[in-house]
């Protein structure tokens, strides 16, 4: 895995990747990003009014597991659990309803490190 300052990426961007739907679809464009949809099983910010509910709770997700500085040796297990979780969640539970969204690429390298921030990152609304 990479150095763990190079793992996070914007939140920002990551939250824009985490409401998106688009992608893999027959009406959706070719060769246009796709987006995570993980607000369709998960909810990730108070803010949210309509999530979905086969997933966990993402809320607080960094703040409950003490990742106070992402790039820390303390954070680095829940650091590289996180990324192999979003990359390919069947390593971790055979039966996950998760998408391998790495490992099938559904989303980019780039995508997972903004998506890995939004759930990380103290200043994130997910982390408020």
């Amino acid at each position: 895995m990479a150095e763990q300052r190079q793992v996070l990426g914007d939140w920002k961007q990551g939250e824009a990747i985490a409401q998106s739907g688009r992608g893999l679809t027959w009406t959706d464009t070719a060769g246009a990003a796709n987006g995570g949809n993980c607000y369709n099983c998960h909810q990730i910010s108070k803010e949210e009014i309509s999530f979905g509910t086969i997933g966990p709770s993402l809320y607080n997700y960094g703040k409950i597991r003490g990742v106070s500085d992402p790039a820390s040796a303390a954070a680095k297990p829940i650091v590289e659990y996180t990324w192999g979780k979003i990359w390919n969640a069947k390593a971790y539970n055979a039966c996950s309803n998760m998408p391998r969204s790495g490992h099938m690429g559904n989303l980019t390298e780039q995508q997972i490190q903004h998506v890995m921030a939004l759930l990380l990152d103290p200043a994130s609304p997910v982390n408020k």
